[in-house]
């Protein structure tokens, strides 16, 4: 009981210490369960830590929702502010600005307590039954490995398939980014979700950031956005949006 009252004190404090908004501005994004979407309080924890660092530094954020290449693509023809989230590429380096980590995401593999499933390189997963989604690279160097027969991997159509072939013994082990891996399993079979373990080995690292358009403008909104990104950060808070969305 103590540590919600200090866990209520703390956010009516943060809450009081943000600027009342002087503008609004627009971020498009896409739907990406668990961590992004229309369906979810606050559009899911990547836009609260967005909104929050913006409302610092008294800027309120409107989230227009596009399938994400037409998301990217309001940004170049100035239709919103900005964008949210992505990954750094050399491609669109030249074209935007990144802010500062607003994610910092994991792909792992996801395999039964049961099984023995162990791994060090990518050799080692060709003992093992591998399953993964129709398109997806997982990591660069991953794909690069499959590609050569190092391994194979069961391709089907999405990361709920993957949990139901997992647990009927169909898989030895699947790779997905954490909190989509996780959320597959309590969608899909949540009286299993303690059978299910991750490996401790990342497959990935992969941070997403917010993009902003490269003039005046968004050079000006990416000062900002990192200052408040920072002063969340160093308050605790932005630990405590993705502890409370595991």
């Amino acid at each position: 009981m103590y540590d919600r009252y200090r866990r209520f004190l703390f956010l009516l404090m943060f809450c009081a210490c943000t600027v009342s908004p002087a503008e609004t501005i627009v971020i498009s994004t896409g739907e990406w369960m668990p961590l992004i979407s229309s369906r979810l309080k606050n559009d899911g924890p990547i836009s609260m830590v967005v909104r929050e660092a913006f409302a610092t530094q008294g800027i309120a954020v409107e989230f227009e929702y596009y399938p994400w290449k037409r998301a990217l693509e309001e940004v170049n023809l100035g239709r919103v502010h900005g964008s949210s989230a992505w990954r750094v590429t050399p491609e669109r380096d030249a074209l935007y600005y990144f802010s500062d980590e607003v994610y910092e995401g994991l792909n792992v593999f996801f395999h039964l307590e049961t099984n023995d499933f162990d791994w060090n390189s990518f050799r080692d997963l060709n003992r093992y039954r591998i399953g993964g989604v129709l398109g997806y690279a997982y990591s660069i160097d991953f794909k690069a490995a499959e590609d050569r027969g190092e391994f194979q991997v069961i391709r089907i159509r999405d990361e709920k398939s993957l949990v139901s072939m997992l647990l009927s013994d169909r898989l030895d082990a699947f790779p997905a980014n954490r909190e989509v891996g996780l959320h597959a399993i309590l969608v899909m079979a949540p009286g299993a979700y303690a059978r299910i373990r991750m490996h401790p080995k990342p497959l990935e690292k992969k941070p997403l950031h917010l993009v902003l358009k490269k003039d005046k403008d968004g050079k000006r909104l990416l000062q900002r956005f990192n200052q408040g990104l920072a002063a969340l950060k160093k308050s605790g808070r932005y630990q405590l949006i993705y502890e409370g969305a595991r």
